[in-house]
This record gives structure tokens, sequence and C-alpha cells, in this order.
């Protein structure tokens, strides 16, 4: 992970060589406590039945050498007293729900790799292996898995039962809970009943990972030393467990809902959930062990990496500190390294420190403010996450099914749970690319959560009294995170939302928490710098559609364009036939850093009929394109269904006809110029071919679907993200790799299939949404006199974004 590439190499290398979600790449190492060192036999006569011997924790931290030999003896740190596994004849666990409901008898389960099809089995139903063979690996990878998951279990049917959802009535009364009600009914407090898998001894060299579409944890070992496995790190596998955790909770409400899709929180090899992601996950093993890094055995002692979760931590830089003015403040660290802190690298790991820094800063006001236990303020902490990550991930687009309030009955998150006219959830659509969770959404979330758990309405459960909500801004403000102006208690949906009662944050903590214009986003605008790079050379674009097919992230390519790709002639330009990659150059006109950018290229509302005629609204504020050049009319100034002005409120036409709203569809992003008598005018692709007398059978997407007939961006590889650009520079120059040129990935290029039939010449026009996580405009309504955030049905139209475009003229 993060390896940057030169140019000419281009970004498909990263799709095919990135770790899957939740790779570890770096990681800690903090103080040591030492062990006797007298080798302990671990046979399987040693134990009692049901018993065995674990690695309590990793070898550096248990013989207290930093320098720990690959090929040392690890049996000297095993305790004479055997630990118990469990009386089941293999390692296969069983979970058990709330009462009578949620009881699953494969929970998780622990084998040696992917080609092993059955889990560990017993010797004379004793777990007792040397510590070199791979049966200890699967032992020691059961023991500390099972150790978490009990904490997990008592955790979730602690807040369901006592804290949410007690004997199934309302929730607590002063806050309403994303937890659902048929959670355990439905099994969805553990992925719908799936058992989690563990490869304790996979082929991955000195890595581990979670993968979600199969629902398996990985833990590989160094390739120098084959005894030395990740499995051998309790820290490791938390942080990987992690991953699967937050898997489960973002999608407690869909599973509870009998929703089919699952909600992933990364899309991309680089963005900002799956940053956020990696940082909860490191906060996971702080929150077993406590310590200021983790993983000091493989990833530290044979990766020469690092990670820490605390600024106190001798691993950072010097500068670095738990001083207000030291901390690792969001945007200036998101590339951060410890161990290489001049390099600037695009990559999920390093972004995600901010968030596990404050997460452990918060745990330790936890402490302080309300005389918390630690085991009491991380459970505190995973609590609020909890809460976090169910609303968020939610595809139902309720929020929550326990309030008798107003609302409910509409999209409340995610704008809409039913299908568009392609047959894809618009929530799941909504969550990937539309609103998806950044910085800015995922702390005011776990802000809400905080402020409503421990705080409103005279929670007593800071020792007895209410936390102090300055506490928590003013924290946030520290690492850059108040990037919000209220905490949006009353919701996204279009009838009730920006309504009712809605805390404000105090301004007056906001200091460090930087909010630019979006009016300060552009392209490049020096004269030596191209606008755009395209990227069309035959072998990276097939090898780049199949890995987002492999991920899922695209189903299919256009039956118009040749498998092969033939037509791709690796010019950089854009020609007839070809799928090509394009990436925008971006560039920040303000004096402060800008991040989480993301572009959209997915169809939008801003097309309007004009006497059955379909034409680009010019009143937004592009001002594109002029009435002479074939914009739609003029709205009045009132704004109702198939005017410029009105947004759809049900994403164009979904819902069916008792819910249509007339006149209102969504539209590709791209124009085209057409001759209109003596006249050349901007109009819709199915105008040019009407123009042309082109066959419909041959557009793109067929017959019923000519509106991107010659030109469309491919869904799934429609939006693009870019870490951060800084003050008065561009993205490639903000993040360069090794040569100074800009640093392409899978995450920051579109994709796009050119018809075979588009004529040479023609010049099109696409009209890219662009947005950033702290963009003053982008989340929060300047005409709202409380700064409340935007609906989710307005990420329909033009105003939360700054409209960029992106014209180019077809080359044969």
């Amino acid at each position: 992970m993060g390896i940057r590439l030169p140019q000419h190499i281009f970004f498909i290398i990263m799709l095919l060589t990135g770790a899957l979600p939740g790779c570890l790449s770096t990681s800690g190492q903090s103080g040591a406590r030492k062990s006797s060192e007298v080798a302990v036999t671990n046979s399987t006569m040693s134990v009692p039945e049901g018993y065995g011997r674990l690695l309590q924790d990793n070898p550096i931290i248990l013989s207290g050498n930093v320098n720990l030999d690959g090929t040392a003896d690890l049996s000297r740190y095993l305790k004479t007293t055997p630990d118990f596994i469990t009386y089941n004849n293999s390692l296969m666990e069983s979970c058990l729900g709330s009462g009578n409901q949620g009881n699953i008898e494969s929970c998780y389960e622990v084998r040696k790799d992917r080609n092993t099809s059955l889990p560990l089995t017993a010797v004379s139903k004793r777990w007792a292996f040397p510590v070199t063979t791979s049966e200890f690996a699967q032992v020691n990878a059961f023991g500390h898995i099972k150790k978490y998951l009990d904490r997990y279990h008592n955790l979730i049917r602690d807040i369901y039962t006592t804290k949410a959802v007690p004997n199934n009535a309302p929730p607590f009364n002063f806050y309403e809970t994303a937890i659902p009600r048929a959670l355990y009914s439905t099994t969805a407090q553990w992925y719908g009943g799936q058992s989690l898998v563990t490869y304790a001894d996979c082929d991955l060299p000195g890595n581990a990972n979670f993968n979600p579409s199969d629902f398996t944890l990985c833990f590989g070992s160094i390739p120098e030393f084959a005894n030395v496995k990740m499995a051998q790190d309790p820290s490791v596998m938390h942080h990987e467990l992690g991953h699967a955790l937050s898997q489960m909770m973002m999608n407690f409400r869909n599973i509870a809902g009998g929703i089919v899709d699952r909600s992933n929180i990364s899309y991309t090899f680089y963005d900002e959930a799956g940053a956020i992601q990696e940082g909860v996950a490191d906060y996971y093993a702080y929150a077993m062990n406590g310590r200021s890094r983790f993983g000091e055995w493989g990833l530290i002692r044979f990766g020469n990496a690092g990670r820490p979760n605390d600024e106190n931590d001798s691993m950072h830089a010097p500068g670095i500190s738990r001083n207000v003015e030291e901390r690792l403040r969001y945007p200036d660290y998101l590339s951060y390294d410890s161990t290489d802190p001049t390099a600037t690298i695009e990559d999920v790991h390093y972004a995600g420190q901010i968030a596990s820094h404050f997460l452990t800063a918060f745990t330790r006001d936890l402490q302080e403010s309300c005389a918390m236990s630690f085991t009491q303020a991380t459970d505190t902490v995973l609590y609020l996450l909890t809460e976090t990550y169910a609303e968020l991930g939610d595809l139902t687009s309720s929020a929550s099914d326990h309030s008798a309030g107003v609302g409910l009955s509409e999209p409340t998150i995610n704008h809409r749970s039913d299908l568009d006219a392609s047959g894809i959830k618009i929530s799941k659509e909504w969550l990937m690319k539309v609103t998806p969770i950044n910085y800015r959404s995922f702390f005011q979330k776990f802000a809400k959560y905080a402020y409503q758990i421990l705080n409103k309405n005279f929670s007593t459960r800071c020792n007895g009294t209410n936390y102090p909500l300055d506490n928590l801004e003013k924290l946030l403000d520290s690492y850059g995170l108040l990037l919000f102006k209220t905490y949006n208690e009353n919701g996204n949906n279009y009838t009730n939302g920006n309504s009712g009662t809605n805390k404000t944050v105090t301004a007056a903590n906001r200091l460090k928490s930087v909010l630019i214009s979006k009016n300060l986003i552009k392209l490049d605008p020096a004269t030596d710098s191209s606008p755009f790079f395209v990227f069309d050379k035959r072998t990276d674009l097939i090898a780049a559609i199949a890995s987002l097919q492999a991920r899922g992230n695209i189903t299919q390519i256009s039956s118009q364009i040749p498998a092969q790709l033939d037509y791709n002639n690796g010019n950089g330009e854009i020609s007839p036939g070809e799928v090509v990659g394009i990436a925008l150059n971006l560039y920040n006109d303000s004096n402060s850093t800008m991040a989480g950018v993301e572009v959209l290229a997915n169809d939008w509302d801003h097309i309007k009929d004009d006497a059955g005629v379909p034409k680009p609204c010019n009143t937004f504020e592009d001002a594109w394109p002029l009435s002479t050049e074939g914009a739609a009319p003029a709205d009045p100034v009132a704004s109702s269904f198939g005017q410029c002005q009105y947004v759809t409120r049900m994403n164009g036409t979904a819902g069916g006809a008792a819910q249509s709203e007339p006149g209102e569809y969504l539209h590709p992003v791209c124009f085209v110029q057409v001759k209109d008598g003596g006249t050349t005018k901007w109009a819709t692709q199915d105008a040019l071919r009407i123009s042309q007398n082109g066959d419909p059978n041959k557009c793109l997407g067929g017959t019923g679907n000519r509106k991107d007939c010659y030109f469309r961006a491919i869904r799934g590889a429609d939006f693009a993200w870019y870490s951060k650009i800084n003050p008065k520079m561009s993205w490639g120059k903000s993040v360069p790799d090794e040569t100074g040129s800009p640093n392409f990935n899978s995450n920051n290029i579109l994709l796009f299939e050119a018809s075979p039939d588009i004529p040479p010449g023609t010049v099109f026009d696409c009209r890219f949404r662009v947005r950033f996580t702290n963009c003053t405009e982008c989340f929060t309504k300047q005409s709202d006199v409380n700064g409340d955030d935007w609906l989710d049905f307005e990420y329909s139209g033009p105003q939360p974004f700054k409209i960029i475009h992106f014209q180019f003229t077809v080359i044969d």
C-alpha cells in the first residue's frame, strides 16, 4: 500500500495490486511487558479437555524486546496455565442473541487457509500445539477472536435490551436510536446469520485483511520468516475484526428491514469513508489493549512501518503532540506517514489516523470528565460508533423505526429505498457516490449521538451528570472536524427536514476547522497546464474494467463497445469506439487546503422540456448555455414540476405513477453541439442522433436509453475522489508521484464509453458536479438562518455542488 507509480505506468496497476477493503498496510508498537521467557511445552496432553494455550499478546510485547528475532522460540512467551478454547470438536462457535431470538449455530470459525474447507478439529478435545505450527496459529486466532466477540455481543445486547429498546418498547426516552426493533429476530446483529470465516495461515505475504464480499478474515505471514504469522499478534486480529464488526453495524437496518443489498463503507481505492474505516479499525485494537499503536510483531518489526493512534507516541515526527496546536488535524495530515513525514501519499491508512487519534482523545476525555474506567469509556465510544454506522448505512432510508414522531414514513437518509428506472436501489447509489460518508458526515452523525446519549435531556451517563458538549465540539475542532453547523437532528426528509428541534454548534468553538467556498475550486488556470487528462491505452482500460467488475462497482459495458476494446489507440485523445479514463486537473484557488474532493459524472436533474424537446437548464450558477445556444426557457419565479428551478423529490420518475412528478427526470452529464439551421446549439445526444438519422438500436444503452446515445459515463465508475488540494495549487502538484507527475489511481479516474458511430469532429460538453468535505455551501444551506443541511433530494440538483465543464472534440 502507499506505492506511488510513475505516470506512464498509469493508475490501473493500483487496481490490480491494491489491497482488499480492510487491508492493513502499516501499524505501530508501544511499551512492552516482559514474560518469564521459560519455554512451555504446548503438547496435547499438557492441557485438560477444551483447553489450549494462547499468546496473550504479540511476542514483542510479551518479550519486552523490540528487536526480537524472527526465529525466536515463541514457546517462551506462553503461560504455563492453559486457556479455555472451546468444548466443541472443531474451531467453530455459536453466538447467542437476545432472549430466544438471534441465536446462530455457526457464528464464526477458523480454518488454515482458503484451500481448507472445514475448521480445525480437536485432538482428544484438546487444543495445544507447538507454536511454530499452523494449528497453533488457528487456535491463537480463535481464542482472541472469541474474546473480542464476547465483548461485542455483550455490548450489542446491552444497547438493545437496556439502553435502546427496553422490553421492545420505544427507545430510551431521551434519544431516537438507529438500532432496529428486529435486530435479533432477523439475526441482523450478526450479518443475517452468516458465519465469519477466519483463515489463520493464509497466503497473504506480510499482510492481513477483511473481505466483505465473502465475510472472511485472512492473516498472512512474513515471507522471510515462515514462523512469523499475523495470527500471532492479537492487535492485528483486533484491527481486522473491527472491519468486520463495522460492516455488520452498517447493515443492521438493511438486514432487519429485509433489504437484499449491503452497504459498504468504501467503494474505491481511496475515499474518505475508507480512511475513516481504517482509523476506526485502529481504534478497535486500542479499545482492546489500550496501547498507542498496534501490530508490533509482524508489521513493525518486519515491515519497517508503523501507525500510532496517540500524538504522544514516540513514533510521531517532532512537532506533533497532544497540545491543541499540534494534533493530527484534518485536512493537513491526510497523507501523513509517521515513518516518512515528508512523503505525500494518497492512502486510506494514513488518512485514517485523524479518525483514530480523535477517538483515542475522546476516550481520554470521557475518562477524565466522567470518571469512567478505560473499559467504560471505550464501551461508550463503541456504543456511539454502533449508532453512527447503523444510521449511515441504512438503505431502508428511514434512519429509525422506533419513533412515533413525524416524517418517518418518508426518506430521512440516503434519499429513497426504492429502485430507479434501471432497477438499482436509489439509497445504495446515494451512499456510494451522491451523499457518501466523509469526514464531515461521519463525525456530524457521531456528534449527534454523543449529544443525544451523553448530554441531551438530562442524561446522567457522565458520572451522574451531562457530558459537557463544549468538550466535544472543542475536541472535534482541535482535529479540524467541526465541519458542520448543526447536529442535523431534524434529518433530511423532504417534508420535515430543516424543521423541528435542531441543536446548533457553538460558533465560537470553531477555531481550527476551516470551511471554504465551493466557488474556489476550478480547473487549473495555468497556461501551461491541461484542464484534464485522458487515458485510452487498451491494456490499461481492459484491466480497469475487469477490476471494477470484480468489485461489483460496474456490471457491464455497452454491447456497442468491443469486449477487447479494439478501437482504443492509446493516443491520449477521445476517439469513436473507445473506453477512456478522464481525470479533471482541479485547482484550489483558496488560501486553505481543500480535502475530500469528489467529482460526479452521474445523471442529475438539469434538463427540462420545451414543447416536448428536452433542453439544458441555464438557471444554475454556470449560466450555461445561453438562451441563443439552446437553453430551456427561463422559469417563472415560482417553481413546480417540469421547471428548471424545481428539483425532483423522487429521483426522476421513480416511485410509480402515484408518486411521479410530471416533466421531471434525470439526465446524463454530456450534451453535444448540433446544427440548427445556420446556428450551432447545445442539445441532447438524441437530438444529434435524429439529425444524423441514426439507428436507435446502436445507442450505447440501446433503443430504450437514447439520452446518452454516443458518449456516457460508465455507471459505477462515474465518480472520482481526490484526497486534498493544497492552497493555490492543482491536485496533481499537491499529491505527486516520485517523478513529480500527478499520482493517478482508480479513485481519481472517471470511465466513459464513446460510441463507434460518433461522427469525428463532434463537440461534447459534460457538466460535472464537484464538491469537497470542508466546503461551506456543499452541505449547508446558506439561506437557512441556522445553517441547516441540504436535504437528501436536493443532491439531485445543482445547488450543493460547483458545476465544472469538460469540453472536448472527438478525434478520428
